[in-house]
């Protein structure tokens, strides 16, 4: 690959910038079947082909421009792309189990590359007590390559997994984060954090479906308190969040919706000054209230295992060697 990128000062408190890319790759993926045989259908036996002997070629010119300016405690940012990527040998020759997702993949050897066209906007702004950003994005995929689940589970070899199988899809994107902090105190500090995103499929066998494992759209608020430095303790602090997710209506058959979940998580820390030394202490308690719940980004979900509980983890930092001289 080779690329190219430069940016330039127009004006005051205004930026442009700009990037251009070539890429070429190959790949060639060998022939390969189990060394023993399994029962198919109509009981017969066979050395299972799990992946299939091709080469393939690909190249891409993508670009990216953008700018960037300053109005006072106001940054804005926006930028336009195009970006590519080639499919993996996983996505075009895998014919098997993949045991840490739960599933029984197939890859596709016509698959296309990966391209899409994409532009996004950040707008900060920092005042002396509060912050906020918010930065919308819009995807276009002329083609996108996933996993698509089916209705099939494998029922010869791999004990009953669901099957999947790579495919691409034009898939339209959109959605957008946001982040705001106030300090109402100088020792106290509030944070809202809240996504969301939302896919369709425009062409293909799940035309006006959304993606699967698709996120649903969350909102995360902490609270935390920072204590003031003393002889023996620094950088005390107590945190206690709380994250909401909304249910997942929007799923790709056969997925099934997931249900809204509300997750708290408490952490504290301190620097010990003992002999001389700075001893870091950290305590975290994850889904304080041992909530049972199902992530719907998760493979875990299709053999129906929750997300783990409560969950407790302690950290004892202690510092070796003799501290630099000042």
């Amino acid at each position: 690959g080779l690329f190219v990128y430069d940016q330039f000062v127009v004006a005051d408190y205004t930026t442009l910038f700009g990037a251009l890319r070539y890429d070429y790759s190959h790949i060639h993926t060998s022939s390969y079947q189990d060394w023993f045989y399994s029962q198919q259908e109509g009981n017969m036996t066979t050395r299972i082909v799990r992946a299939s002997a091709l080469r393939r070629s690909f190249n891409s010119l993508v670009w990216s421009f953008g700018a960037a300016r300053q109005f006072g405690s106001l940054e804005t940012k926006i930028n336009i792309g195009k970006s590519f990527r080639a499919p993996i040998a996983q996505e075009l020759a895998a014919n098997g189990v993949n045991y840490h997702y739960f599933s029984y993949e197939k890859g596709n050897g016509s698959l296309s590359p990966e391209q899409s066209y994409q532009m996004d906007l950040s707008l900060t702004w920092n005042g002396k007590k509060a912050n906020v950003a918010f930065t919308p994005f819009f995807n276009y995929f002329a083609n996108y390559i996933y996993l698509n689940p089916t209705s099939s589970y494998d029922q010869y070899y791999g004990a009953g997994n669901q099957i999947f199988e790579y495919t691409e899809s034009r898939v339209r994107r959109h959605g957008a984060e946001l982040k705001l902090s106030y300090r109402p105190l100088k020792q106290w500090k509030l944070e809202l954090l809240a996504e969301y995103i939302r896919s369709e499929q425009l062409s293909g066998a799940k035309k006006g479906y959304t993606l699967p494992f698709s996120p649903a759209p969350s909102a995360l608020i902490d609270i935390s308190w920072t204590a003031k430095n003393s002889k023996c303790f620094k950088e005390t602090y107590f945190s206690l969040d709380c994250k909401w997710t909304a249910a997942q209506h929007h799923i790709v058959p056969p997925e099934e919706i997931t249900a809204a979940y509300q997750v708290f998580n408490f952490r504290t820390g301190t620097q010990l000054n003992l002999s001389g030394s700075d001893i870091q202490l950290r305590l975290q308690i994850q889904n304080l209230f041992d909530k049972k719940y199902m992530d719907h980004t998760s493979f875990y979900r299709l053999i129906a295992l929750p997300e783990q509980g409560r969950n407790f983890m302690l950290s004892i930092g202690i510092p070796f060697g003799k501290k630099p001289r000042s």
